[in-house]
């Protein structure tokens, strides 16, 4: 059945005009693409690694695993025994975990639904769930103000962080909304990309680092000034950021562990955040209903994608693993995606913000010289494009994960080896004698990378030049990568 007439039939008792309004606005959003709803809120979403799969929960308990592309539900996961706050697929795919308001911490197969662990240890509510980059430990932040973190498989418990706090009335979980905690519950939980740090969203309005070797705290991060309600890395692990009841949305560097900027976000609180996989971009929802994408380069608005599609607060955000998507759900029982802005549209924002600031008149400015500026549009306005430009090229080599290169096949006759990227479409080139191969083949894994350069081409940006260092037969080689 079409998208939009299975929208339409299931809003049918809101009434045939309020429905066929909502289709309208759904034709005239560029960004929507289609959505799946539901017969009650929706809390918690995460793509499988693979992107071909979503998984969600929310109010009713029974969390539901969709086929991304024909909307088809593919597995129901039953065990929770009250509503189900939070949702995480593993990395390596091959598991989801949960956590609910029944206390519980549940880890299932992720191929068959078949419920593997129940954990139960939480004395409140389990706000938040997330697992290692290795898939081989899981954590959970609860509104008892604990995080706890379990060995994923064997399910022993391996840290304790914060103090356990039985649940209070005053704090209590609302069906009917979401409610601010108290200043000692735990609201989010994420391991850094190499796996040596956890992050953790507090009450207190502060976030904080712990070292996931010794499982003591490393450093704060303290600037909100309500509640954090979650809080992010990006996918090189350089960046952090956090959304609040502030109302804003923050960007962290984790080597000053100093503030970046702070983002207006919502004029509610913020609910959830996410980072693009290539690290440009930032997603955020909240209380306003909306869901709203940024600029890593620059702070600024590239798009309010939502528009006015959600009809109830939007409760969890996540970019699709290609960076293409996004997915949110909310309060009103939908799932939907969006397109994510271009990087020609990334510009253009950048440009548009800018000029709009830039033709503002003065009231001191005379009306011949206003009119004199304003003839200088055009030209105005290209370099403005080129500003823009200049900025995301600046900052991403500090912001995307470009390193993350994988090894492909070696030509003995050209020489060289091929290098693959997620982050960029075409193949990259390391010429290597072939007497050294073996060994680089071997050293890869602790390769450093030095020198790079970025350029904009065909809507994206990409690697112009860069070099690898290794360490070969004892000596340390440099080597040019290019395409």
């Amino acid at each position: 059945m079409n998208v939009r007439l299975l929208f339409i039939l299931l809003l049918g008792s809101l009434g045939s005009e309020t429905a066929a309004a909502q289709a309208g606005a759904e034709d005239s959003n560029p960004y929507f693409e289609h959505e799946i709803l539901t017969s009650a809120a929706l809390l918690g979403v995460d793509y499988s690694p693979d992107g071909k799969r979503v998984v969600v929960c929310g109010l009713g308990r029974d969390i539901v695993v969709y086929n991304v592309e024909t909307g088809k539900s593919l597995l129901t996961l039953k065990g929770h025994t009250d509503d189900v706050v939070a949702v995480k697929y593993s990395p390596n795919g091959r598991y989801i975990a949960s956590g609910g308001v029944d206390k519980a911490l549940i880890l299932w197969d992720a191929l068959t639904g078949e419920l593997l662990r129940k954990n139960t240890e939480h004395v409140d509510y389990v706000r938040d769930v997330a697992f290692s980059p290795d898939s081989k430990r899981l954590a959970s932040a609860g509104w008892d103000g604990q995080t706890l973190v379990f060995d994923a498989l064997g399910g022993q418990r391996l840290a304790t962080l914060g103090t356990a706090r039985a649940a209070a009335p005053v704090a209590a979980y609302d069906k009917a909304k979401t409610n601010k905690g108290r200043s000692t519950n735990m609201t989010s939980v994420d391991f850094s990309p190499d796996g040596t740090e956890l992050l953790t969203a507090n009450g207190d309005h502060s976030l904080r680092v712990w070292d996931t070797r010794t499982w003591q705290q490393k450093y704060g991060l303290t600037g909100h000034t309500d509640e954090v309600w979650d809080a992010r890395y990006a996918p090189n692990g350089q960046y952090v950021v956090s959304g609040a009841w502030d109302n804003t949305a923050r960007v962290w560097d984790l080597k000053t562990q100093k503030l970046v900027y702070t983002i207006p976000a919502h004029v509610s609180d913020v609910w959830g955040t996410a980072f693009s996989p290539d690290g440009q971009l930032i997603a955020t929802c909240g209380g306003d209903r909306k869901v709203r994408v940024w600029d890593v380069a620059t702070g600024q608005l590239v798009q309010d994608v939502s528009g006015e599609l959600h009809t109830a607060e939007v409760e969890n955000v996540v970019f699709s693993p290609d960076g293409r998507h996004l997915a949110s759900v909310s309060r009103d029982g939908s799932l939907k995606f969006w397109r994510v802005p271009s990087t020609d549209e990334r510009m253009a924002a950048y440009a548009n913000q800018n000029m709009q600031r830039w033709a503002r008149k003065s009231e001191f400015e005379k009306t011949d010289e206003y009119q004199k500026r304003m003839a200088k549009q055009d030209e105005r306005r290209k370099a403005f494009l080129q500003e823009g430009r200049a900025k995301m090229l600046a900052t991403y080599g500090n912001s995307a994960n470009w390193q993350s290169f994988k090894l492909g096949e070696y030509s003995a006759d050209t020489e060289y080896f091929t290098l693959l990227s997620p982050l960029f479409a075409q193949p990259y080139r390391l010429k290597v004698p072939p007497r050294e191969a073996e060994a680089f083949r071997n050293a890869f894994a602790g390769a450093k990378y030095g020198e790079p350069a970025f350029e904009y081409q065909n809507d994206a940006v990409m690697l112009r030049t860069a070099t690898m260092s290794v360490t070969v037969e004892g000596a340390v080689r440099t080597y040019p990568i290019s395409r």
